[in-house]
């Protein structure tokens, strides 16, 4: 038992190191001939990793010598055919939404110039006004075997005064009329298309994609995403339809320019502060022509629909990739190396790979260009002057506008890089890979063509993979870069901080030198005012004329001039200054009036009122009874005390509880205990006259 159980497992090692080494040996050679690098130079950066050559999906698997035809689609796509009269008619009569009339604004504009136009295309030599000269398409017809075969112009079209919008419209207006073999697929690729081609693939492809809807995508301002799950939309156009869209950003191309709606730099700055950017946008579409898709149960708590249809992925397919950037960089063989295509979800992975790839590829070059945007060259180890010009800030702020700018577009990489991987990942879960996912290509048996199908699958999911480690990696190092831009930034800031702070010093020590010279102006125009005062009496014209004495000129320039020389010496220093305003303060006080006393009121009888009994010192007490007592008591009050009435001895001999009362308010400071009932009862029951009532509150 224990032998049969050890060579099974020897069995199965030795099968999984046959497979490992037909894959090592798949990723570094590629059929057909040697392995030939991109013509674009690898990038060097802080990070070292191995150069990795990405395999191609169709090629990898195991069996690729022993396919089978009954793997590949079957059934014929759906033939279509279109002319020129056509095209007129759908640019003049369909319903065009925002971003299609924004699209096919040059054409659609003027209906009359659409209707008298003999050509909607450019005929003859020179240079096109529809931009056509841009664009470039490539259109594949896809057999039963899975071969891709390029569709070109020939016969009777193939003029040399046809114009490639001409040409390219030939190519896409007839769709599954091959005569030679049958059609089972069709890949169309179109880069930088012009307005007249942007309709002619709307009126082409409309019947098998929404135009409306990824016209819209391509041209609205979003970040990176997948539209795949839609098996549950209420269009059936909808249901059967997968797409991805892209936004990033490239380097704008020589002698290649954006079109009026792509967001793009306008300035043409010929001194390299900032790179010329373009916003990019393209799609990655799929449709399967699946005739009886099946039916499956929406079990979402909020679903609108209560069915859902899902289509089978050996049904006839249409790939399209509608690609708009305005530069050279494009992955232009995607499909022209003999590949062979199962179906339409593979096909449509393998463009969807190349978009990923050439979006790398694009990011790559503007993290190369912000690098020597942003690097000093290499005679800065070696001359003062660029050091300087690097750590001092100039008039123009060339530095500060030139890291702010590298800083923030590596930042809006990084999010489209992050935006481009989230989509895929999250689309792509391990379900759609093994072919268990409900709505997105789920396979229903167990068959040797469904088991090939997850080999290659595996094959792509590996490419995938790769390209998304690729992706992070370059994240990574725009964060390491931006990381060194920030740290640039620091080093100008500190810099300039300090001539800023050495300027700030010369300014300061010039304003010193300022003030004394108008301390010194201001001493001599005051050793010079009453000298002027003077002069200006004695040079009156109506003083008497005539030879007289300086005596009396000296007399009164010294009676003038000293006190005022005392005085401003006096004012100059700061105690001189606080006398002078505390002596000023107390001559206003006594210069100003004094609030006379009300006229008294015999009639004012003595009434209790509220008393506050918060205060319980003798000046409390004082203070109510003053307020109790009228009048007549405040007139009586003095004559009552001493000898001036004769009634001195009275009081203290007529009233000995009122004298302990006066002595209880003297301890009330104390304790503050004394009770103002109390007083009052002794006041209205044992004394004698008001009088007594006035004395206590006198103490």
């Amino acid at each position: 038992m224990a032998t049969n159980e050890v060579e099974r497992l020897r069995e199965q090692l030795e099968s999984l190191q046959r497979s490992h080494d037909t894959l090592l040996k798949s990723l570094s050679v590629v059929p057909g001939g040697p392995f030939v690098p991109p013509e674009t130079p690898t990038l060097e950066r802080h990070a070292t990793r191995p150069s990795l050559a990405f395999a191609d999906a169709s090629t990898i698997s195991e069996d690729s010598d022993d396919e089978d035809e009954s793997y590949f689609v079957q059934e014929e796509l759906p033939p279509k055919s279109f002319d020129h009269e056509h095209l007129r008619e759908h640019l003049k009569h369909h319903n065009w939404k925002e971003h299609g009339r924004e699209i096919l604004a040059p054409i659609i504009t003027d209906p009359g110039k659409l209707s008298k136009q003999p050509h909607l295309f450019h005929l003859g030599p020179g240079t096109p006004d529809d931009r056509s000269q841009y664009s470039h398409f490539q259109v594949y017809d896809v057999g039963p075997d899975g071969v891709t075969e390029l569709i070109e112009t020939s016969g009777s079209h193939s003029t040399n005064a046809m114009s490639r919008a001409t040409e390219i419209w030939h190519s896409i207006r007839n769709i599954g009329n091959s005569t030679e073999r049958p059609t089972v697929g069709r890949i169309t690729v179109a880069r930088e298309p012009a307005p007249i081609l942007f309709g002619a693939l709307h009126l082409t492809l409309n019947d098998a994609f929404d135009m409306d809807e990824l016209f819209e995508h391509l041209v609205q301002m979003e970040a990176s995403s997948a539209h795949m799950h839609r098996a549950f939309q209420e269009d059936r156009k909808h249901q059967k339809t997968f797409f991805f869209t892209f936004e990033y950003y490239t380097i704008l191309g020589e002698d290649c320019k954006p079109m009026d709606w792509q967001r793009a730099d306008k300035s043409d700055d010929a001194k390299g502060s900032h790179l010329p950017l373009s916003r990019c946008g393209a799609v990655v579409a799929l449709a399967l022509y699946d005739d009886k898709p099946r039916r499956i149960r929406n079990r979402s708590r909020r679903a609108k629909t209560q069915y859902g249809w899902v289509q089978n992925i050996w049904s006839p397919w249409q790939v399209l990739q509608l690609e708009c950037f305005p530069d050279w960089r494009a992955t232009p063989d995607t499909f022209e190396s003999g590949n062979k295509f199962l179906n339409g979800p593979e096909a449509f992975l393998h463009a969807l790979l190349a978009e990923y790839r050439d979006a790398r590829k694009r990011y790559e070059e503007i993290y190369k260009r912000i690098t020597e945007l942003i690097t000093p060259p290499l005679g800065f180890l070696f001359d003062a002057d660029l050091r300087d010009q690097r750590l001092f800030e100039d008039r123009k702020f060339t530095w500060t506008r030139r890291y702010f700018y590298a800083h923030q577009t590596l930042g809006n990489v990084n999010d489209s890089i992050k935006s481009m991987v989230d989509a895929f990942e999250d689309t792509f879960v391990d379900e759609v890979w093994e072919g268990k996912s409900k709505t997105l290509w789920p396979l229903q048996e167990e068959s040797p063509r469904n088991d090939h199908w997850k080999r290659r699958l595996r094959t792509l999911r590996l490419a995938f993979e790769r390209e998304m480690k690729e992706l992070r990696t370059l994240q990574r190092e725009n964060n390491e870069r931006r990381q060194e831009v920030k740290s640039l930034q620091d080093h100008l800031f500190s810099g300039t901080s300090i001539q800023e702070s050495r300027k700030s010093v010369e300014l300061s020590d010039i304003t010193v030198q300022q003030g004394r010279n108008i301390k010194l102006l201001t001493i001599v125009n005051l050793f010079f005012m009453p000298l002027t005062f003077v002069t200006s009496i004695y040079g009156m014209t109506n003083m008497p004329e005539g030879p007289s004495p300086y005596w009396p000129f000296a007399v009164t320039l010294a009676a003038v001039c000293i006190p005022f020389f005392s005085l401003i010496g006096f004012l100059s220093t700061d105690l001189g200054y606080r006398i002078w305003v505390r002596k000023t303060m107390q001559f206003y006080h006594w210069l100003k009036p004094k609030a006379a006393a009300p006229p008294p009121d015999d009639d004012e009888a003595f009434e209790p009122k509220l008393v506050d009994r918060t205060l319980t010192t003798e000046e409390g007490m004082r203070l109510r009874m003053g307020m109790n007592a009228g009048a007549k008591g405040e007139r009586e009050r003095r004559p009552t005390v001493g000898s001036e009435r004769g009634g001195g001895g009275r009081e203290s001999q007529s009233h000995p509880h009122i004298r302990k009362m006066v002595e209880a308010m003297g301890e009330g400071r104390q304790s503050g205990l004394v009770r103002m009932g109390t007083l009052n009862g002794a006041a209205e029951g044992k004394g004698e006259s008001g009088d007594a009532v006035v004395d206590v509150r006198d103490g």
